[in-house]
């Protein structure tokens, strides 16, 4: 394949036995078809048209050097990959992906980033679907043909960023992109219900319950004015994990249930198995938990996330797991799955400290002293990637582990990290002498 169009036309010519004068005929004149070979004119398409009739090839194969039976295999090639990702076939269609993206050019090259860039968020390679996404923006502010719209790859970016615990970034994202959303007037369509969702949990996670509360019951009413079940799935789920947050597990439970019955018959297994999971969070932090319940679910979640081999929510379904066998009294069995939890974790991220959480946890209990040192840590590891609340959450259990074991000093020690985390300054008595404070 020549590397540039005047080459092509050029290489076409000769192989043809024709002059300059006889390709340009009445089309053009001879000079300027010399001015397209030499690279300094770029030929309008109803001529590019007519020198492609001459030529007998198609204008397709001069402007991008691509035969259209080529072009047809490289489409097909595209579907399978497609077709690999909706059926969970994750590094089937990571390969294929890849391999478009470095043998194509053109529309096919960017749709197939696209598709690469949406399986390395499902397989958890978060910085590799960064780096996809940051060429993708560039790719739609251009308007270069395959590109996805621009509002599309904002509302990845903000997912994705959040799932690597970059909360501060998710929010940039997200609110420049409802803020557009707003602009264009599409309030109400799947977009901005699926961003507003998003946004939504990103604010929870951060601790601006504020924020997440009036953001998620705008999304609430946008979905049932649309009546999609999926959007108003997606909406119930955000109210959901705002309602979890505040405490209120018994409107959280509501929510899960509503969701789980909207979305079960519309959503992959991959998504299905996430509601469960965070279901299943949701009944072992009810008074009392429902352990029963919560481990029947997480047995259906991790059967089909094994089937899948799909790693984060793997990981995330044995740290819960692992937090019903604490919750059971099996400190073995729990200390088992949050091993296995923590091994499927990236460096990076919260997943990882989550699952030490519940290991550390589970060691405390069990008597061994190390185990607060691992809960502490992943602590601080959870604020510093901005999960405040978690982190703060991480503290007082904690504090409830050690006041089990006795260690009524080191609970209080927990307990005042965990005011810190949840953003509660520490009181001027602690600096204050006695006398002071009788007087």
């Amino acid at each position: 394949m020549t590397s540039t169009l005047g080459q092509r036309l050029r290489t076409l010519r000769i192989e043809r036995g024709l002059s300059q004068a006889d390709l340009a005929g009445d089309l053009v004149s001879p000079s300027y078809v010399s001015l397209i070979e030499s690279g300094r004119r770029s030929p309008e398409r109803e001529v590019l048209d007519g020198l492609a009739r001459r030529l007998g090839c198609s204008p397709l194969y001069l402007e991008t050097g691509v035969a259209p039976e080529e072009v047809n295999e490289q489409r097909l090639r595209l579907q399978f990959a497609s077709i690999a990702r909706a059926n969970g076939e994750l590094d089937q269609a990571r390969e294929l992906y890849i391999e478009l993206v470095h043998t194509t050019t053109g529309e096919i090259r960017t749709e197939a980033r696209w598709g690469l860039a949406q399986t390395y968020e499902a397989l958890g390679q978060l910085d590799a679907a960064l780096t996809e996404l940051d060429a993708l923006t560039e790719a739609s502010r251009s308007g270069e043909p395959g590109a996805p719209g621009l509002l599309s790859v904002m509302i990845i970016k903000c997912r994705v960023y959040r799932s690597a615990g970059d909360l501060a970034r998710s929010i940039e994202f997200g609110e420049s992109a409802w803020a557009e959303i707003r602009a264009l007037g599409l309030d109400g369509t799947e977009d901005a219900i699926t961003l507003g969702s998003t946004l939504a949990g990103s604010y929870e996670a951060r601790g601006d319950l504020m924020s997440a509360q009036r953001l998620a019951g705008q999304v609430l009413a946008q979905a049932e004015q649309l009546g999609s079940r999926q959007a108003q799935g997606n909406a119930y789920w955000s109210a959901c994990t705002i309602a979890m947050a505040r405490g209120d597990l018994t409107m959280a439970l509501n929510l899960a249930t509503r969701t789980l019955a909207l979305l079960s018959e519309s959503v992959g297994s991959r998504s299905l198995a996430a509601m469960r999971i965070n279901y299943a969070w949701l009944l072992l932090r009810a008074d009392p938990p429902r352990l029963d319940d919560a481990d029947a679910i997480l047995s259906r979640a991790h059967e089909a996330l094994t089937e899948l081999a799909f790693a984060p929510l793997l990981a995330a379904c044995e740290t819960e797991m692992a937090w019903s066998a604490m919750l059971r009294g099996d400190l073995r069995l729990a200390a088992e799955h949050a091993g296995q939890a923590a091994a499927r974790c990236t460096k990076r991220g919260t997943g990882l400290q989550h699952a030490r959480v519940v290991g550390g946890l589970a060691q405390v209990l069990a008597g061994q002293e190390a185990g607060a040192d691992v809960v502490g840590d992943a602590a601080d590891q959870l604020a510093t990637l901005g999960c405040s609340q978690d982190a703060a959450q991480a503290w007082r259990d904690l504090a409830d582990a050690l006041i089990r074991q006795g260690r009524s000093d080191r609970a209080i020690e927990a307990l005042q990290r965990a005011a810190d985390c949840a953003g509660l300054r520490s009181s001027t008595i602690r600096s204050a002498t006695p006398t002071q404070v009788s007087a």
